[in-house]
């Protein structure tokens, strides 16, 4: 069960949404959330100084990267101010200066669930680095937030199965989850063997006592992940437990309809 809840908040368009979510998980299990927002070494940032490039000019880059800097802290910091003052949790700031997918990484190997914004094409460039680090270095599960907002937790919960250790990661580390919902429903691929893995899966929860139903999907020429989703969504699914190759683990959140 989670008890601190590391909200990464970049001062992005996802900030809001993030720290609902964070705040909803919080709430849900009487956990800790931690908001963190990771400032960019000004220093670090600026670019190969070439000839021509005089001093006075790398003044004014470092002025302007530094601006820049101050003023996304200053765009979390009120993110934070304005969803912690309704959240009504135990809530921390941390503010750290460094590279995002590297301090990030350390701070939530110290939490049971990580908190970030779904990356897509109006994403900050750095957010899908980070994201990548919180799946790959850290050990512990991630919760993959679209824009929200978002009035209640996910409690209709589709879980992507096949099968393999790491899918059995992701069930074991989304159990809290699975536990507090409503409909659980395992999704799987056909793989052209009898039986279904999904079937085995529905008993091993059925000893949680988690009631599990069994869906096969036909991608239909689409790529498994692409044919999961559209299928969750056609149904009303509001969160997926989703390991494939490329993630470790993660559990995806949609608004509640």
């Amino acid at each position: 069960m989670p008890k601190v809840i590391l909200a990464l908040v970049d001062g992005g368009l996802l900030s809001d949404a993030t720290l609902e979510a964070g705040f909803l998980v919080a709430k849900q299990f009487g956990a800790q959330v931690e908001a963190l927002h990771v400032c960019p070494d000004p220093a670090t940032m600026v670019p190969l100084v070439g000839e021509g490039m005089s001093g006075a000019m790398v003044e004014q880059v470092m002025e302007s990267i530094t601006k820049t800097v101050e003023e996304r802290a200053q765009k979390a910091r009120a993110a934070f101010d304005r969803i912690a003052a309704k959240a009504g949790a135990a809530v921390t700031w941390r503010q750290k200066t460094g590279l995002e997918p590297i301090v990030l990484a350390g701070a939530a190997r110290l939490s049971d669930l990580t908190v970030i914004g779904r990356p897509d094409a109006n994403c900050d460039v750095q957010l899908p680095a980070t994201l990548e680090s919180a799946l790959f270095d850290t050990g512990r599960p991630v919760l993959l937030v679209p824009p929200g907002p978002f009035p209640t937790l996910g409690r209709r919960i589709a879980i992507a199965w096949n099968g393999s250790p790491k899918a059995s990661r992701a069930v074991a580390a989304s159990l809290p989850f699975l536990e507090k919902a409503d409909w659980i429903t395992v999704l799987t691929v056909p793989v052209g063997r009898k039986g279904s893995p999904g079937e085995a899966l529905a008993a091993y929860l059925g000893r949680h006592g988690l009631k599990a139903t069994v869906e096969s999907v036909d991608p239909q020429g689409k790529s498994v992940g692409k044919a999961l989703l559209e299928y969750a969504q056609r149904g009303g699914v509001q969160t997926m437990v989703n390991s494939n190759a490329h993630h470790e683990f993660s559990a995806q959140l949609r608004p509640a309809d």
